[in-house]
């Protein structure tokens, strides 16, 4: 692939900040200067991506499609699935990198079904592995699997006319997320039925 000099520029960066923090592993490594690469690292990576994708955009048989190639997506029976090699974000880091490559990650790896639930009303569903035993999954953000998928087109908007969702946390060595979208008037239907009349 074509490497321009600002990727270039960002990839030597990249190196630079990894070199920096491997000069301290024969000695002790205090936690604000790791937190200062790790910043950095996904700083720098997400600016990467951002090059590759405007190369992939602009140039013909630019040969890298997605970053990741981790991430899968496919269609059966009318249930869109999606795997995301990722640990989840909690909600303190809402404007972290990994939320935007998340979201940039889910938009390309979903381009074949790009307005399949577009005029839909759906529902997702979010299966969160995490390399711990005993963890709240209301403390994750699901923000960028659903701004995902508003990005790549598959659903309109993510409000309350367009869709809903629901979350279940399990354990796992290897961190991921598995996200399934369906139409969802028939599990809501399948709800409200099981469901006891609460009035006031």
């Amino acid at each position: 692939m074509l490497i321009t000099d600002e990727l270039s520029n960002s990839l030597q960066n990249l190196n630079n900040a990894l070199n920096n923090v491997l000069n301290y592993s024969n000695t002790h490594i205090d936690d604000i200067k790791f937190e200062r690469f790790l910043h950095t690292l996904e700083k720098n990576r997400f600016e990467i991506y951002e090059q590759v994708k405007f190369l992939n955009n602009t140039i013909l048989d630019n040969k890298i499609h997605c970053l990741n190639d981790e991430y899968k997506a496919n269609l059966k029976d009318n249930v869109l699935s999606i795997y995301i090699p990722e640990k989840l974000p909690n909600l303190i880091n809402k404007s972290s990198y990994v939320n935007k490559q998340i979201i940039l990650n889910i938009a390309e790896v979903t381009k074949p079904y790009k307005e399949l639930f577009y005029d839909k009303f759906v529902i997702v569903i979010i299966k969160i592995y995490d390399k711990q035993k005993i963890w709240d999954v209301d403390n994750k953000t699901v923000k960028p699997i659903q701004d995902g998928l508003v990005h790549g087109g598959i659903i309109k908007d993510d409000n309350l006319f367009n869709c809903c969702y629901m979350v279940q946390g399990f354990y796992s060595d290897t961190p991921h997320i598995k996200v399934s979208v369906l139409e969802a008037n028939d599990i809501l239907d399948f709800i409200d039925f099981k469901l006891p009349n609460i009035s006031k």
